[in-house]
Order: structure tokens, then sequence, then C-alpha cells
């Protein structure tokens, strides 16, 4: 793909921006962000157009699209609205928090020391996500476990100092298997990310399982080339075809809107993502920097969701360190 020119990034980033505004909450829709069209009729193949990409859950057509106009004219996306290139594509995004069978189960075993890729859950839940990666508190310098708020949280009313199992509770979790203990959340700021203070029960490596260390951490973009280390699905690669998405979400009842979420597509059509896969780390495939927190995708096409690293690292105040 060729580089996008600044100047219409800025308009299409403002584009979405409108779109959000008018469609966000539409029931149908299930992401807006920015990026390459996808021509259909050559198996969903993205071409280099940029668009403001408008996601639903199901794109009638032809005569059906015109009965839901007349029958339910609030549903519909009416482009010319958006002052700038748009493409309806049809596709869901489901939470990857449900337990999913692992082969080889390892990653579902208790691990000592603690590293990134591996199942983890709170006390109450009874699903696995995935150990994300370790960080450090900037201004206390205490280590911490990072993952999702669906993973770590998972509910309103979840105190501090709630109990981080691993393996997670879906693998058979339980207290005396409490590596940490909740400390905050950046829901409040649109970002569907927690940290968990260690306890020091074990002792934890700066290593994402079957990828090494994560060197650092850096800003993800167009077309760059991305790898993860999961619980579900375990390692897998893609490329960032979305960028600077926002994603509406139910949680508890409480309709909340994700922000920063960057969509990452296969590139040879194997696996991206699954259930269990929510709170691993997308590192820069060249680099192993960490770029984006994945906390959704869908199987049909392989897609994945995450929020830019930088903007997670910041709303919940904390540093990627390199020692234990």
């Amino acid at each position: 793909m060729q580089p996008v020119e600044p100047k219409e990034l800025r308009a299409a980033c403002r584009a979405r921006d409108l779109a959000a505004a008018y469609y966000l909450f539409n029931p149908r829709v299930t992401l807006i962000d920015v990026g390459w069209r996808i021509e259909e009729s050559q198996g969903r193949r993205t071409t280099e157009d940029l668009a403001v990409r408008v996601h639903v859950n199901y794109k009638p057509r032809g005569a059906a699209l015109e009965a839901l106009g007349e029958r339910r004219p609030d549903l519909v996306i009416d482009t010319n609205r958006i002052p700038f290139c748009v493409d309806i594509v049809e596709s869901s995004y489901p939470l990857q928090w449900y337990p999913y069978p692992v082969q080889p189960a390892r990653r579902t075993c208790v691990f000592n020391p603690l590293q990134g890729g591996i199942s983890i859950s709170n006390e109450w839940s009874f699903n696995s996500g995935t150990l994300g990666g370790l960080v450090r508190d900037l201004d206390t310098d205490d280590a911490m476990i990072l993952s999702n708020w669906h993973v770590l949280v998972g509910s309103e009313y979840a105190p501090k100092g709630l109990r981080i199992y691993q393996p997670g509770c879906a693998e058979g979790g339980w207290s005396p298997n409490t590596v940490a203990q909740l400390e905050r959340h950046a829901m409040g700021k649109g970002i569907d990310a927690a940290v968990a203070k260690l306890t020091n029960a074990r002792p934890w490596i700066n290593d994402q399982l079957d990828v090494g260390p994560v060197t650092g951490v850096t800003a993800p973009r167009l077309d760059m080339r991305v790898t993860k280390s999961g619980r579900g699905s375990e390692v897998t690669t893609g490329v960032i075809d979305g960028i600077e998405g926002e994603y509406p979400i139910d949680y508890g009842g409480f309709t909340r809107k994700i922000k920063h979420v960057y969509r990452i597509v296969s590139v040879t059509g194997e696996q991206v993502s699954t259930g269990g896969d929510s709170g691993s780390w997308w590192l820069e495939e060249e680099t192993k920097k960490a770029v984006a927190l994945h906390f959704a995708g869908y199987d049909d096409p392989e897609t994945a969701l995450a929020m830019a690293m930088p903007q997670v690292l910041e709303a919940l105040n904390v540093y990627i360190s390199g020692k234990a």
C-alpha cells in the first residue's frame, strides 16, 4: 500500500468523528474507523482507497435495503452526510474472553515465572483471558499485570484488591493461584484496560510466550505487520488495516464507547484471534515493540480489534519495563 498523505488522513479522521456522532450508537453499527476500502467482489480484499468505514452487523442489499429504509429509516446509514469516501463493512466483533480449547494445554497451566500470553482471570469470573504483559507504575514503580477491563475487572462493583488468578477460573484457577490484586482501570477514559499489582507470589519475566522479550512501545499505524501471543490462538500474525476507530459496547447494562481502536486482519487467511485472547499484546513484528492491547475479534473474515498501546499506558499511568 502507498503511504497516506497526512492531509488526507486528517480529513478522514474529521469525517470519522462526524460519522461517529451520527451513527456510533445505531443498533446496526459495530465499529467506525478509518482504513482501506474493502472490495467485496474480490473476496473482501482491501484496496488502496482510504475511507471512513462504518462496520455493521448486517448489510442489506437491493430490495432488502429499500425495505429497511421504509420500515426502519432510523437504521439506515446515509453516506451523503459524511464528507469523505465511505465504506459500509459487514462484520461484528465480540469480546474474546470466553473459554476456548488450547492445544497444547500449557498456556492454561501454572506458570512460574509469569509472562505474557498465558491464562488469567479475576476471582469473580467463570471465563479466562490472557495475561497481556508486565508493566510498572510511573509513580511507585510497583510491578503490575496489564490486561483488559473485562478480564481483570468485569463489573462496576469490582473492588480494588480483587484477586487475580493464574491460571484463570476457566482452567481451575482459585485462591492458591492468586498472583495479583486489582489496582485500577481505564474504562472511564474509553479504554478497556486495567492493571493489577503483583503479590510477589511468583517472579515474572519481560517475555511473550513463544515470541520473546518486549523491546518497548511504539504507535500502531496502517499496514504495520504485527504479532501476538494469546491464550486462545497462541502466536498469530496480521496487518493493521484500520486505525483510530470507535467501538460501541454494552458492558453490564451500560453503553460504552471504546476509543483508539485498530483493526488487524489476516495476511494469509490463517487465524488471527479467538476466544480467550482478550488482553493479549500486539507487537510490531519486526521490532517486538508493543503497539496495541487486544480485546475483540471475529472469525469470518479473520479480524482482531485492539487499542493503541501508547494511549493504554498513558490512561493507566504505567510503563513497560524490561527488568524484573
